[in-house]
């Protein structure tokens, strides 16, 4: 691995860390939103670790019909509306993928492939969001003292 690649794994890391640390904090059933913020890390990681083939040609032939067109419309309208509703949930999103995919450019640029590259954004997302949930419990809780005031 390069030298540089280091710095863009460990933003990926402090963000992901950022966010558990964030997720621990709700007061939710933690189960179900541990789960659910496991799988979304997984899910990423896939999407920038094995980028879909043939993504031009797909889009072009929903868009060449009529149809397709007016779907796509109304549903960017939609998300457009989800976005502006939920602007703290989207950056969260738009911050997170942002990070995953430098460090997965700079992965590629090391000439790694794509089953590593997926383990690498993978454990080290995972690591980070469970640090991040860890820490914050241990010091809500009172277990970890350098937090408390």
């Amino acid at each position: 691995m390069k030298k540089n690649s280091w710095l863009s794994l460990t933003l990926l890391f402090l963000t992901y860390f950022t966010f558990g640390w964030k997720l621990s904090e709700f007061d939710v059933p933690p189960h179900l939103t541990w789960f659910l913020a496991i799988a979304a890390v997984l899910v990423l990681a896939m999407a920038l670790s094995f980028p879909l083939k043939d993504t031009k040609a797909l889009i072009m032939r929903w868009f060449s019909s009529d149809v397709g067109a007016f779907f796509s419309i109304i549903l960017g309208a939609f998300v457009a509306v989800v976005i502006v509703a939920w602007l703290h949930l989207f950056v969260t999103v738009l911050v997170l993928t942002s990070a995953g995919a430098l460090a997965r450019l700079d992965i590629q640029l090391s000439g790694w492939k794509n089953w590593r590259a997926f383990a690498v954004l993978a454990t080290i997302s995972l690591t980070g969001v469970g640090f991040g949930g860890a820490i914050e419990f241990l010091s809500r809780t009172g277990r970890l003292g350098i937090f408390q005031g």
